[in-house]
């Protein structure tokens, strides 16, 4: 079953000019991750980027790749669901107002100076913060 598996033809666009292997992974992702769920083991994958032009792919460093290319897309995916699409408002327009809350720079100085403060062993005399 293995020898089956190890013959099912593989074909991906050739290489462009200076792109790296993970580039190129990052691009034909579906493909690859299409073939793998059809049962294509990494060494046909190895086979199908050497003849799309990378003389240097190994089974490790093309599980790498697909890995660190997931790990992207997923973060990719997730920065997009989490985005809201901007909604068109038929109101008229208000007046903006001062509010009093600080600007986001001066709350993630703070925030920073606090965890600073609590990462640091207390001196001594001095009562430890975390308790």
């Amino acid at each position: 079953m293995n020898s089956a598996r190890r013959r099912v033809p593989l074909s991906l666009p050739a290489r462009k000019a200076q792109q790296t292997l993970q580039g190129f992974i990052c691009e034909h992702l579906k493909v690859i991750e299409r073939a793998q769920s059809d049962g294509v083991p990494y060494e046909s994958l190895v086979e199908a980027v050497h003849a799309a032009g990378f003389t240097k792919g190994t089974v490790r460093s093309l599980r790498v790749a697909v890995h660190e290319a997931r790990k992207r897309a997923l973060e990719c995916t997730h920065v997009r669901t989490t985005q809201t699409p901007a909604s068109v408002s038929t109101q008229p327009a208000k007046p903006v107002q001062q509010s009093s809350q600080s600007p986001p720079r001066d709350d993630r100085a703070a925030i920073s100076r606090r965890l600073r403060e609590l990462a640091r062993p207390p001196r001594s005399g001095e009562p430890d913060p975390l308790d």
